[in-house]
């Protein structure tokens, strides 16, 4: 099978017409980390094209009637970020109040174009003004210290659906990143009642970033629109309960047989590495897939890759090195069933410092999409 044909089934939508039932698993999970329960009757879209990507994400804003909300760690002045911005232009002269949040750091590494850096005042007021002249509400995340950050990335349409997932708004993924290769990444379209938690979230986030309070408030709860219970798993940190080391802990201890991820930066903490590896000794089979490359500095880029490569000689756990490339997605499956798919990262900022938001599911019609990416990623040339 080439790895071409393979993607044809991440592509599919997941998504059956029977009621959705409540997920066991979901609720053992709720109950361990005393996140928020789960909310059924989802439809989801497991989507690693990222032409496909925004194409679906401008059909959603160009089509948008009362609101739309995006909160992205990376924003780059390049045609993606162009052409969403025109369509958000466009729907605030319509009426829509269109807001978005930008993390400050995030976009200042990534201003670099054809080789020379690009200020933060010509992206703020070059390319953002002229939108924000035609009405649409621009803020930056933490524009005065280092740490936290806002690396969440989040699409918020009229309370109607949300795309969330590891993917930024840049035209990296599309060309590539010079001197890495392929930018891989994956993302989520949800509809149904789960998106209501995303419109909370973002609102929350809004008002952390400047003296703009938002008074709007969301619509009529979005009607069931597949079978998908799901969660949505916001975090702030190692200080606030439920943590990401607590939420990752809980997440491998319910594995019975196997663990599936993708982790571009592995530098998790003791008590994850312990998780992952107490899960390998009951017999879970553990799997890690990741790019050769990363988009750090060469220095830290080698350090991670020797980080993953000492944890996995290991015989009872098996790492898989794709060439090539540079895997940014942030998924794990397990047991065939349950998807965690988001921005959270198995590194220290993500699990210490940043704010990050992930989705857990329970859909094997999900889960067999992504292991036959994985599948076809892992072993690219079968």
């Amino acid at each position: 099978m080439t790895l071409k044909r393979s993607f044809i089934a991440v592509f599919l939508l997941c998504f059956i017409a029977s009621a959705a039932q409540p997920s066991a698993s979901l609720s053992l999970y709720c109950e361990s980390t005393g996140c928020q329960p789960a909310v059924e009757g989802n439809r989801v879209q497991l989507i690693d094209d990222p032409n496909v990507f925004y194409d679906e994400m401008l059909e959603s804003i160009r089509g948008a009637e009362s609101f739309v909300f995006m909160e992205y760690y990376i924003f780059r002045e390049d045609p993606v970020s162009t052409a969403i911005m025109d369509a958000l232009a466009e729907r605030a002269r319509e009426g829509v109040r269109t807001c978005v949040i930008l993390d400050y750091y995030g976009c200042a590494q990534h201003m670099e174009d054809k080789g020379h850096r690009q200020s933060m005042w010509s992206f703020r007021h070059g390319f953002l003004e002229r939108y924000m002249d035609s009405g649409v509400d621009v803020v930056f995340f933490n524009r005065t210290g280092l740490l936290p950050r806002d690396h969440r990335k989040l699409t918020l349409v009229d309370g109607k659906v949300a795309y969330t997932g590891g993917m930024n708004v840049t035209d990296l993924y599309i060309n590539g990143i010079k001197g890495v290769g392929q930018f891989w990444d994956m993302s989520l379209k949800i509809e149904g009642p789960a998106v209501q938690s995303f419109f909370t979230g973002f609102v929350r986030m809004w008002n952390k970033c400047g003296d703009r309070p938002l008074t709007l408030s969301f619509p009529e709860v979005p009607a069931p629109a597949g079978d998908v219970p799901l969660i949505v798993l916001e975090t702030q940190g190692a200080a606030i309960h439920p943590n990401p080391e607590e939420l990752f802990a809980a997440l491998f201890s319910m594995a019975e047989h196997s663990i599936r991820f993708i982790s571009g930066y592995f530098n998790p903490t003791p008590a994850i590495e312990k998780s992952l590896r107490d899960a390998a000794r009951r017999g879970v089979d553990v799997e890690m897939l990741m790019g050769e490359s990363t988009d750090m500095p060469p220095v830290i880029d080698r350090m991670l890759m020797r980080r993953a490569e000492r944890f996995f000689q290991d015989d009872q756990l098996t790492l898989f090195i794709q060439p090539g490339g540079f895997h940014h997605e942030k998924v794990i499956s397990i047991d065939g069933h349950l998807l965690l798919v988001g921005s959270h990262n198995l590194d220290q900022l993500s699990i210490k410092t940043n704010h990050e938001m992930s989705v857990l599911m329970d859909s094997e019609e999900v889960v067999a999409a992504f292991d036959a990416y994985f599948d076809a990623h892992a072993n690219p040339d079968i």
